[in-house]
């Protein structure tokens, strides 16, 4: 067995070595490559070190990290080459293989014929007019949120919007009714996604726990295992008992004029759709995690920046006045909040929740660029990069909602702006997502006005990150929600 764990790294570290010099990077030492850099790395100081190797370039620049060849793509042009080739369709493996502990075979990780049969069983579940159908759950929600805001002091947001982003979520996704299924399924997803980030991190920059069976021996990964099987316990209870009340139900014509959650939805699934009860299970968890932490992040972000720049907060303020009034919110109110919506568009621009992707020619090697690439190459794409290149963005450091108005748009490259990913395996909770965060600010901006902390964070462009699943400000987002006048 270990002699063909060396031998299997050595044929990946040869290939690797003769791949050198390809492209510009940074030196490299014999058999480490620039494992070093990352050493010992955690959460809170990966993405700095990544930088520090990056420097800011537009080319395609060459990493390796033992006998893994990374390839950093910026550059627009060459991330519209990677997210659309045939070749480099694949998730990254050594990238997406320890997002394999939380989300197993969810659409985040697969590849191929399951990928295709996956998404084509979950899409239907994010269509237009389905989700139209929620806006009285995302309102009550957003209430929610307002009944435990904490006035007149700083104040943490991260635990407040994460139980925004999770009730919407349970009640889309498991049962749109407040019950105990949503009451009890949230403290189980809350574990594993706060042990997600230390799983990830810990594995990734030490190669030591790239062995399932050896972080399965650790103390995080017993816990992680733990945490799972509770989820995966309830999950499967959960589907079996939907599987019955669908039955009794008298199935899809019966539910018309209803609100079917994603769970329905992969119920009903036919043919090459139809999932098993542990896929269904995984798109759960997985559908679960990027919402959360889309939505978590993306608020702690919107809150702090608003707090700073109350130019923008009070444009926001006035067009839901304008465009809302005392009514309550209607999918139609959404369409019509456009400042609210650039405003959202330019904090995930500055600060997208996930800054990279990975794939990689997983199946053969391949030519980029006019050079050839071995087989099993990762392609690491740099959202962050691309969201802060000064040939596609003007002045790309301010943040400026009004870049995002048609005239100012005109021309950019498709590929210069990609907070859910762009091509065939673009991410299907886009549209998810902004209904979300513009129902939020909608509901709290009219009731408070969000001041900043003297914390020294005055600058959006320079906020520090800390890097677990999502891009994050360590520490949590602080800010003091003021009550307004009426």
């Amino acid at each position: 067995m270990v002699t063909l764990v060396v031998c299997k790294w050595a044929v990946g570290y040869l290939k690797a070595c003769r791949s050198e010099c390809l492209f510009p990077g940074p030196p490299t030492l014999p058999i480490l490559g620039n494992a070093l850099s990352f050493l010992g790395a955690t959460e809170y100081d990966i993405m700095d070190r990544f930088l520090k190797l990056w420097k800011n370039s537009s080319q395609v620049i060459q990493i390796r990290v033992l006998h893994i060849l990374v390839l950093v793509v910026s550059d627009p042009d060459d991330i519209e080459k990677v997210l659309r080739g045939s070749d480099t369709q694949d998730k990254a493996p050594h990238f997406y293989r320890f997002f394999q502990n939380i989300f197993r075979y969810g659409l985040v990780v697969l590849n191929g014929v399951q990928w295709k049969a996956h998404r084509k069983a979950t899409t239907p579940a994010f269509h237009k007019e389905l989700l139209d159908r929620y806006q009285e759950l995302f309102n009550e929600e957003a209430a929610g949120f307002l009944q435990r805001v904490t006035t007149g002091t700083p104040s943490l947001v991260g635990p407040n919007s994460e139980l925004f982003a999770m009730r919407s979520f349970a009640r889309t996704a498991l049962d749109v009714q407040v019950d105990g299924n949503v009451d009890y399924a949230i403290p189980l997803i809350t574990d594993i996604l706060h042990l997600f980030p230390r799983t990830f991190s810990k594995r990734t920059a030490q190669p030591l726990f790239w062995s399932d069976t050896l972080f399965g021996m650790t103390k995080l990964g017993r816990e992680t295992e733990a945490a799972l099987d509770k989820v995966k316990q309830f999950g499967l209870e959960f589907i079996e008992k939907k599987r019955r009340d669908l039955g009794e139900g008298g199935g899809a014509e019966q539910r018309a004029e209803q609100r079917p959650t994603l769970i329905d939805i992969l119920l009903e699934s036919h043919g090459k759709a139809a999932l098993t009860d542990d896929e269904m299970m995984d798109q759960l968890v997985s559908f679960f995690g990027a919402a959360i932490e889309t939505l978590d992040t993306s608020f702690g972000w919107l809150f702090k920046i608003l707090s700073l720049r109350h130019d923008v907060q009070d444009r926001v303020l006035q067009e839901v006045r304008d465009v809302v009034g005392t009514q309550d919110l209607h999918p139609d109110h959404l369409a019509r909040l456009e400042y609210t919506e650039r405003v959202i568009k330019e904090q995930l621009r500055l600060l997208p929740p996930f800054p990279f992707l990975a794939r990689s020619n997983t199946r053969q090697a391949t030519v980029f660029n006019g050079k050839h690439v071995p087989k099993d190459t990762s392609f690491l794409i740099n959202i962050y990069g691309a969201h802060r290149d000064p040939r596609h963005w003007q002045e790309p450091l301010k943040f400026d909602p009004d870049r995002f108005l048609a005239g100012r748009s005109e021309g950019r490259h498709q590929y210069a702006y990609l907070p859910f990913s762009l091509g065939p395996r673009n991410c299907l909770g886009a549209r998810y997502a902004m209904i979300a965060m513009k129902t939020l600010l909608a509901t709290v901006l009219p009731k408070y006005r969000v001041d900043p902390v003297d914390d020294g964070l005055t600058d959006p462009a320079s906020f520090p990150l800390q890097l677990g699943i999502s891009a994050r400000m360590p520490g949590g987002v602080r800010v003091v929600f003021t009550p307004r006048e009426t």
